[in-house]
């Protein structure tokens, strides 16, 4: 009998969180188009790297559950390959970027945001660059991808209303 009860929560817990889901990509369809990419950026101690859909920096929640775009080149390199993150030079970041970048600083990594390779970059021009809160985007359980989700789409829409 307990089986089913907790059977049935799981249920609708998760019939919840796809609704949810699905009300944030509504939100964002609302301002951001099919063919505008996100990137997923990590500084590290003292290296770059570039994420997929995978456990890491909100993943999850950009690329599986908010189905947003990546740009092809992290699509080919991490995504089709079912590779999470990629390790990559300071001056590689340029060809991973998309329109919208969001951005992990951990452990002492700081990416320098004067360096004119950074500033050249349209989503930097354009003030597309989110900063990720390492205590909500490191985590990767349900219920915190549903936060991330929740966050990104609030994110990206509160910055496409500035406009």
């Amino acid at each position: 009998m307990e089986k089913c009860l907790v059977r049935k929560q799981a249920q609708e817990w998760l019939a919840s969180f796809d609704t949810k889901i699905e009300e944030q990509r509504e939100k964002i369809k609302k301002v951001i188009s099919a063919n505008e990419t996100v990137s997923i950026f990590g500084a590290y101690n003292k290296d770059f790297y570039i994420y997929g859909d995978g456990i890491y920096r909100g993943g999850q929640a950009i690329y599986k559950q908010l189905q947003l775009t990546p740009p092809e080149k992290i699509k080919e390199e991490l995504i089709d390959t079912g590779d999470t993150f990629k390790q990559i030079s300071f001056e590689a970041l340029n060809d991973y970027a998309g329109d919208y970048i969001f951005l992990d600083q951990s452990y002492g990594g700081k990416l320098d945001k004067e360096n004119s390779m950074w500033t050249s970059m349209e989503a930097v021009k354009k003030d597309r660059v989110f900063d990720l809160d390492p205590k909500r985007f490191w985590p990767y359980d349900p219920i915190s991808v549903l936060a991330q989700s929740e966050e990104i789409a609030d994110l990206l829409v509160s910055k496409n209303q500035e406009k």
